[in-house]
């Protein structure tokens, strides 16, 4: 019985310094493989557990940088609308002026 319960703790202390390099593979992260080497290669020091831990849930780089390149996108495209529409305001506004003095031009000829 007294083995039973040792092998147990065993398995369950070698599960819990492990929870890292498990939750990669669990996630699919890319770099599971690195993951895994810093925790068994480092773990032991707490800080490199936590690092891995936090290596583990960080998400994909490559995840991040579509949604940032359509802000972008969308930054960029409001900025262009905007400047659009100044320039469609700013012309209207000019060809109003013109219409006027050549009204007004009219009328001192005639």
């Amino acid at each position: 019985m007294l083995q039973i319960l040792e092998g147990a703790s065993v398995i369950a202390a070698v599960s819990l310094y492990l929870i890292p390099s498990i939750e990669a593979d669990a996630r699919g992260h890319k770099d599971a493989f690195a993951i895994t080497i810093v925790n068994i290669l480092l773990g032991w020091t707490i800080v490199g557990w936590f690092a891995a831990r936090a290596w583990a849930h960080s998400g994909s780089v490559e995840r991040r940088l579509p949604r940032a390149a359509k802000r972008v996108l969308r930054s960029a495209g409001r900025v262009t609308t905007q400047k659009l529409v100044q320039h469609a305001k700013l012309r209207t506004a000019m060809e109003s002026r013109k219409t006027a003095a050549q009204r007004g031009a009219k009328v001192l000829c005639s």
